[in-house]
């Protein structure tokens, strides 16, 4: 049986129904390892010898790709060393964000933060790619306050918009393609019941947003716009998934 490995930075954010059950449904067992911001997950960071793992998604959390926890250094290290023996990785959100450092990029705070459904601005590399243009509407939640830069040797597959503290508005990197692995700015594996623990577990993101929105009305519009989307994004981000394990040699 293949394995995956699920690398999970947050008690609340997991690979949900619909990606587990992709994964299930084509042959993966499914390993879990959690680095946690408290000890001793934040310190651990023992991962299985990559020869045994056909596919990596690193999940999103609280922290920082530039947290010096030593989990944090060895979870990009470890990346680091897969990517580069072709080992296919989905880094979603802080996943995407560790990866981008593993490949040479940086991460910095965007001025902003976001807690719901956003625009992207696919490219055309982004329209054109084999894994990518499966997602037919280009509207994903988010869940971020910092962003990545492209990594060299990377492809830029969409951008976004991040509305800043001040007013402002600044473009942001939101997915980018790397060999067969994949970076995303926001939650493709997000369903309708994980983000009402979130809306639950993770309620004091929204006050991150800063003093132009409220916090409760903000909550209340993410759980009401996703309930009438997440039907069509679950569909198209399975098959975004099925087609990421198809481009990868693993379905």
């Amino acid at each position: 049986m293949k394995q995956a490995l699920i690398i999970r930075h947050a008690e609340p954010e997991t690979l949900a129904a619909n990606f587990t059950g992709v994964l299930k449904q084509h042959g993966f067992k499914l390993e879990p390892l959690n680095v946690f911001e408290s000890a001793p997950a934040c310190d651990r960071f023992a991962p299985p010898p990559l020869e045994q793992v056909a596919l990596i998604v690193a999940l999103g959390g609280p922290q920082s790709a530039n947290d010096d926890y030593p989990a944090i250094h060895r979870e990009r290290e470890y990346l680091g060393r897969a990517l580069a023996l072709g080992t296919p990785v989905l880094g979603i959100c802080l996943g995407a964000q560790i990866m981008a450092m593993a490949l040479g990029g940086t991460v910095e705070p965007t001025g902003g933060f976001q807690f719901g459904l956003r625009k992207l601005y696919v490219t055309a590399a982004g329209d054109a790619d084999p894994v990518f243009s499966k997602l037919t509407i280009p509207l994903a939640p988010t869940l971020h306050g910092e962003c990545f830069s492209i990594p060299k040797g990377a492809t830029r597959l969409a951008e976004g918009f991040m509305l800043c503290r001040d007013g402002s508005y600044r473009k942001i990197n939101m997915a980018f393609r790397y060999g067969n692995s994949y970076g995303f700015q926001f939650e493709p594996q997000l369903t309708l019941e994980e983000l009402q623990t979130w809306n639950r577990e993770l309620s004091g993101d929204y006050n991150l947003m800063g003093d132009r929105f409220d916090p409760n009305e903000e909550a209340a519009r993410n759980l009401r716009e996703f309930a009438r989307y997440e039907p069509h994004y679950r569909e198209q981000m399975s098959n975004l998934l099925t087609s990421f394990l198809r481009n990868a040699g693993l379905a």
